[in-house]
């Protein structure tokens, strides 16, 4: 046995040809080129970017609406996305957390959660949607003193 084991040693060391005795590993015929193992190599990303603009106009040809929620207090309304186009334009969903405040709190209750949903089954039977009657303006004057001629 001590011979085998000398010999794999010098089969190891001297020639291309690599003789493994029992219970050793060769790591060798692993590596690429350079001398570096594949298995470490760092690979592309296959996925796509995880974040991705979804504009208020697609919901409206999929027939989805939007779901804004309070996370502090709570409230949850539904709107129509044509409703909110003509608010805040032709935005990205998930800008409208920004955009949008809760009306019992305002800033103070932190972001809303806003999600697009499929109203379907049992849950359209029910579901109250916020629709847009009119958009008020303040009219607010502006002033400035002119010296006397």
């Amino acid at each position: 046995m001590p011979e085998r084991a000398s010999g794999a040693l010098h089969n190891r060391l001297s020639g291309p040809r690599r003789f493994v005795a029992h219970g050793e590993k060769d790591s060798t015929n692993r590596l690429d080129g350079q001398g570096i193992c594949s298995h470490f190599v760092l690979m592309p990303e296959t996925y796509g970017p995880k974040y991705r603009d979804y504009p208020l106009s697609k919901l409206i040809d999929t027939l989805r609406m939007v779901r804004v929620t309070c996370r502090h207090c709570k409230r949850q309304h539904n709107y129509q996305p044509s409703d909110l186009i003509q608010i805040f334009g032709d935005v990205d969903v998930d800008s409208l957390a920004e955009r949008m405040t809760c009306e019992g709190g305002g800033r103070a209750h932190g972001r809303l959660d806003v999600v697009a949903f499929v109203s379907t089954g049992r849950e359209a039977v029910g579901l109250r949607i916020r629709r847009l009657v009119a958009i008020k303006v303040n009219r607010v004057p502006v002033w400035r003193e002119d010296p006397a001629p």
